[in-house]
Parts: C-alpha cells; structure tokens; sequence
C-alpha cells in the first residue's frame, strides 16, 4: 500500500462549506425519528413552565419518577434538554394556538378519541394512547421536529463541517476532504443518533470541537489560546453538563489542554492552560449544581442517586461497577448495537495505533496518543456500567462519543488501501448507516434486510403509517418515501449544481 503523500494545507471555500452544511441538515431532517426520549420531558417544562419538575408528565417514561418534597424528574443531566428547549420555547407562539385549536376542535366534533397505534411493542402501544387521550399528540410530534431540525440537525451538520476543513488543514484535497466529510456524518452512527434530541451524539461533538480548536493544525483558524482553552472547556463542562460520562471528555480534554500548553511555555504553559480551561468550564458545571439543587436538595449527587430501584443497581454504585469482559464484549460486538457491527469500518483504526506507537502516524504523535487514550477511556468506562444491558432498545448509544476520534484514525488508513477496496469500503459504510437510519430495527441485520427486500423507509413516516386513522387514514395502505426523496434529491442536486463554481479540486 502506496504511503499518502498529503499536499500542503488548504482552506475550503465558504460555499463548499455552506453546500456541506445544507446537504447534511437537510438529509438528517428527513430521516427524522418520533422517539419521544426522556430528556424531551424536561425539555418541554423548560420551554413550557420554566420548570426543571415535570409532573405533568408522570407516567410516560420509566426514568421520570417523583422525589418526595421535590416533584417529578428526569434520571439524567439537564444539558441535552436545556438545549432543546430554546428552539422549542421561541417557536411556541406559533405551536401553542395550533395545539389548542386542534384539540378545540376534536373536543367540538363529539367523536370518541381513537388511538389505534399499530405495533407490537405494547409499550410503544400504550404510550400513543395516554399521550392521544391527554391531547399531547401533536404537541409532542411538532416539538421533537423542531429539536431535532433546529438544534440537533445543524449541529451535526456543522460538525461535518468542522471535520472536512480539519481534514483540509492535514492536507487532503477539498474533493478528497468532502468525500470523507460526509462519511463522518452520514457514514456512522452520528446519522443515526442525529434523528431525535440525544446527548450521547452531542457530547461526541463537544469533544470533535475542543479537540480542534485546542489542536488548531496548520491552516486553521482559532481564537488566541486563552480563548481556545476557555471555550474548550465550556465545551467540556457542558458535556458533563448533558451525561456523568461527559465527565471524561471533561478530563481528557483539560490533559490535552495542559499537555499542549506545556509544550509551549513547559510547565508555566500547562498551568496558564488548566486555569483558562476551568474558567470556561466553571458555568456549565455551575449549572449542573444548581440544577441538581434545586431538582433533588443536594448538588453534590447525580439524578441517578434519586431513582427507584432498577435491575442491576446492586452492582457497584447504581449500577456503576469494575470493568466486565462481558460488557466490552457487548460494546463491541453484540449485533443489535456494537461498535464494530454497526460501523466495521472504524476497526481500521486499530492499524493506525499501531502506527502511532511506532510514531509513523499521518496524524502527530500527541494527537493520536490523546484520540487512542480517550477511545480506550471511554469504551473501558462503560464496559463498567450495566445499563449496557440495556442498549439494544435504541441502538447504538453509549459509545457515540468515540466516533470522532475512532474516525480520525480511520481516515489515514482508508487512504492507504487500493483505490478498489478503499471505494467499496465506503459504499458498504454509506449503505449500512443509511439502513440504521431509515429502519431503526433493535437488529443491524434486520435494518438492512428489511430495506433490501421491503424498500426504502423513512422513520416518521413509517410511524405515521402505524397511526393511520387519527391522521392521513390513506397511509395505512399506501404510502411511499419515493416522492420525498427524488424532491429531496432535485433540491440537494440544484444546491450543488448552481450557482455554477470551480470545480472542487
């Protein structure tokens, strides 16, 4: 295999970097998911009642449960939700009437509400129905599209971004750089978690964005290095902010911080950088402790320190114990959510920390030993939680966050490999994440099959088609994402053909 030979760093143009971003937003808006998870719960309070409780809403999630002399609460950090409740809160002038009008008018006709959700999950069964009974149903749907188009679309979007100037500035030619820019966002899991609002993906953001802002390779803008140290860790901050095990980014990336900082200024550099980088984290984490304050009666313990009991919690702390070669095991491998089964492509990156060992890297050494420590971190972390176990129920998800770093090391490896190997690798990556992404089976397999031989699929249009008779009663019987994706692809193909440009190099 042919050693790449890099060219000297470049910048992308804006419009490549604007067609990038649309592109990404648009395709990640259309494969939309109606999950209803529980970070939407405190979402909707926040934007419906300025309220961390969520009482309202008992009931309709097994991880909301009531704190005597506090309220009903989700089991999770605030972040996630904070953020989607901006998008949320500023378009409920125009939310609330529609809702009220909606329901004004089902409640004038006399007619009994229906709530026929056709699925055999009984869970899924159920929960339709109370949120049917309640009039929640379009106050849920139409608050989750905005979530995910207005927040959690753009930002996985940006991140495609971020990702193909950082492969520019190690580089690669912009055709090169956008071929692998979009296979970061729509060749992995960030595809499929992009779909509704879930901390998991955000956090896998905050560390793609610290990590290089604080790295800034050559030909890359940034702010001085007090201002990249200090927004790298508001970066870090908030990923505790969204999840405990946001905590590791928060630490992995203050070392990297005062790891670059020493070699700057040795050891005055690497304490000037963890003072900044406290500083920018200071808010984020502040707000974890008011928020778990004034939701529990103590900021020094998590929600999970407030639930009830649940299986598995006997272990170690909440469930939280010693790392288990079972649970690596699963992790990895188990065929309904394991790294390697949902992205194979990424085990190529094994090739390249053993490259970095042997300091022949394309990308520098301290950067590759910080992407393989905090991979190696991070999966040995959750090899130690049981709730694990539980994964299967919405896919890939704990892991996300080592996605871009996994994916970092990837890259230079695909370009070593034959031309031939190297393309069918990337279509078989493309094929497989777009499957997750339209079927959302509890099986990789399943996902893949039931495109192949029951066609393509959109998520929200599927569970449209479950709900049929409150709604579009013809989709119960026919109903087609073909018509969605050709105007989709006439518009995105429009977007890329004119305004005519240079052709990207």
């Amino acid at each position: 295999m042919a050693e790449p030979v890099p060219p000297p760093a470049r910048r992308p143009s804006r419009q490549l970097q604007v067609k990038l971003f649309v592109t990404c937003w648009a395709i990640f808006v259309l494969h939309f998911a109606t999950d209803i998870v529980r970070e939407h719960y405190l979402a909707f309070s926040l934007a419906e009642d300025f309220s961390f409780r969520v009482d309202k809403y008992v009931g309709l999630n097994v991880d909301i449960f009531d704190v005597p002399g506090y309220g009903a609460h989700i089991g999770n950090n605030p972040g996630a939700s904070m953020l989607g409740a901006i998008p949320y809160a500023l378009a409920r002038p125009i939310v609330d009437p529609l809702v009220r009008a909606v329901n004004a008018r089902q409640a004038a006709s006399g007619q009994p509400v229906t709530a026929v959700y056709n699925d055999p999950r009984w869970r899924r069964v159920e929960f339709y129905r109370q949120v049917r009974e309640r009039g929640l149903d379009l106050q849920f749907g139409l608050a989750a599209v905005l979530m995910q188009a207005l927040l959690m679309a753009p930002v996985s979007a940006f991140a495609a971004v971020v990702m193909l100037r950082l492969l520019m500035a190690l580089g690669l030619a912009a055709r090169q750089a956008l071929l692998y820019a979009f296979l970061y966002a729509l060749g992995t899991p960030i595809f499929f978690r992009t779909a509704f609002l879930n901390q998991n993906v955000l956090i896998a953001h905050a560390l793609l964005f610290g990590f290089v802002i604080l790295w800034a390779p050559s030909g890359m803008r940034r702010p001085s290095w007090r201002g990249a140290c200090a927004v790298a860790g508001t970066l870090g901050g908030f990923s505790l902010l969204a999840d405990y095990s946001g905590g590791l980014v928060l630490a992995w990336l203050m070392v990297y911080a005062a790891w670059c900082g020493f070699e700057r200024d040795r050891w005055t550099g690497a304490r000037r950088a963890a003072i900044w980088y406290a500083a920018g984290a200071a808010l984020p984490i502040a707000l974890l402790l008011f928020y778990q304050w004034k939701s529990f009666g103590s900021p020094w313990y998590p929600g999970q320190q407030y639930m009830p009991h649940k299986q598995w919690e006997d272990v170690g702390y909440k469930g939280v114990g010693g790392p288990r070669a079972e649970l690596l095991w699963l992790l990895l491998f188990d065929p309904r959510f394991g790294l390697a089964v949902t992205t194979p492509i990424l085990v190529l990156s094994l090739v390249e920390v053993v490259r970095a060992s042997r300091d022949r890297s394309w990308i520098p050494r301290r950067e590759a030993m910080f992407l393989v420590g905090f991979s190696a971190a991070f999966v040995l972390f959750f090899s130690a939680v049981q709730y694990t176990r539980l994964q299967w129920v919405t896919g890939i998800r704990y892991v996300v966050p080592v996605i871009p770093a996994l994916f970092l090391l990837t890259v230079p490896v695909l370009l070593r490999l034959p031309a031939k190997l190297r393309y069918a690798l990337l279509v078989l990556a493309f094929a497989e994440s777009w499957c997750l992404s339209m079927v959302r089976a509890t099986s990789v397999v399943d996902c893949v099959a039931q495109v192949f031989l029951g066609g393509f699929q959109l998520p929200w249009m599927t569970v449209l088609a479950k709900m049929a008779p409150q709604y579009f009663s013809f989709m119960a019987t026919r109903s087609s994402p073909l018509p969605v994706f050709i105007l989709t692809a006439v518009l995105l193909y429009g977007l890329w053909r004119y305004p005519r440009h240079a052709p990207v190099a």
